[in-house]
């Protein structure tokens, strides 16, 4: 099915037009680039077409009423590979739960912080080196995305393109602040236009990259080139070596029958892992989602499902940070956490 094409996210508009709670107009910039992807075969379906994933290595699980538990084990025909995956679906318009940013200073391991709220029913990790993030948590900013290189790499700053807003207690909106990968703006752009954003309406953000599907369109399936040739020395944190090779992948999702998709990937271990683009069309194929962002992904990669996976950490994936045993442990301690608690 051909996708229609897109200028702007809905959302923004009030806000590129008018300004929010008394500060000055938002900075006004580019909206993603119109993409009319490539024929991969894994469509999702667009606008109107409900997905489950259901066999072909899937099983599912109901966790909580309106909360399912997915996870596969199989061939993947768009990677190609064996792959270990894991998603969360939950129903916003259940009363019951709530969405939020967890934040700890000094950071700890997604298990640890999902132990530290008994309502917790589910958690992923969330946020990329917190010198290349924009980070807002009930009304306040944590992290002003203050580095406009990663690290002391040189590389410019290509992490902060689109970001996941929690703006009530079951309700998200995906964000779009153009791509400094791909020379839209600039990262001070980038940064003006995450402050200028109302506090009130937008009290919790965090912004990542890249974006994988925007209204339906898979944008994620170009984000890196993949018809140049990558040098062996290149650095891990180029852009086109980060999101084109195979890694663990953290992303979240929106359907557009409402429902929060946190999804996670394993890979080198036992599952191969994805690129941005067969992450893209990952989801596209198995959730249709109307909306889906990266977040951190490689030994970072981590998802917590109450009374699922190890029987303490309640981790239900195979992280590979700290070892490459196929295990449950292999933690790595991050920042920031998104998670569904119990009301």
């Amino acid at each position: 099915m051909k996708l229609n094409r897109f200028i702007v996210l809905a959302v923004l508009m009030p806000l590129l037009l008018n300004g929010c709670g008394g500060k000055e107009p938002v900075p006004e910039l580019p909206p993603p680039p119109i993409v009319d992807p490539p024929g991969s075969g894994d469509e999702g379906g667009g606008s109107g077409v409900e997905v489950t994933p259901l066999g072909e290595g899937w099983t599912a699980k109901q966790i909580e009423e309106g909360i399912i538990y997915y996870a596969f084990n199989g061939a993947d025909a768009i990677s190609g590979k064996h792959q270990e995956a894991f998603a969360v679906d939950i129903d916003l318009s259940n009363p019951n739960y709530q969405i939020k940013y967890v934040y700890k200073n000094p950071r700890v391991t997604t298990s640890s912080a999902f132990r530290s709220d008994p309502k917790a029913i589910a958690a992923i990790n969330a946020n990329y080196e917190i010198g290349s993030i924009y980070f807002r948590l009930n009304g306040s900013e944590i992290y002003g995305l203050p580095n406009s290189t990663i690290g002391d790499t040189g590389i410019p700053n290509w992490k902060s393109e689109a970001a996941f807003a929690i703006t009530g207690e079951r309700s998200v909106k995906f964000l779009w602040a153009g791509s400094q990968k791909k020379g839209e703006v600039t990262v001070p752009q980038q940064r003006d236009y995450y402050r200028g954003l109302s506090a009130t309406e937008y009290p919790s953000l965090m912004s990542s990259a890249p974006m994988l599907i925007n209204n339906f369109v898979k944008v994620g399936e170009n984000f890196a080139d993949y018809d140049k040739s990558l040098p062996a020395s290149l650095s891990g944190e180029d852009p086109d070596k980060h999101q084109r090779n195979l890694h663990p992948r953290t992303a979240v999702a929106l359907t557009e029958k409402n429902h929060l998709i946190f999804f996670v990937v394993d890979g080198r271990i036992k599952s191969k892992g994805m690129s941005a683009r067969q992450l893209t069309r990952f989801l596209a194929k198995w959730f249709n989602p109307q909306y889906a962002l990266n977040l951190d992904g490689g030994g970072s990669t981590t998802m917590c499902v109450k009374g699922e996976g190890d029987a303490t950490t309640h981790v239900v994936n195979y992280p590979c940070s700290e070892n490459t045993n196929y295990d449950h442990t292999g933690e790595r301690s991050r920042d920031v956490f998104l998670m569904v608690v119990k009301k």
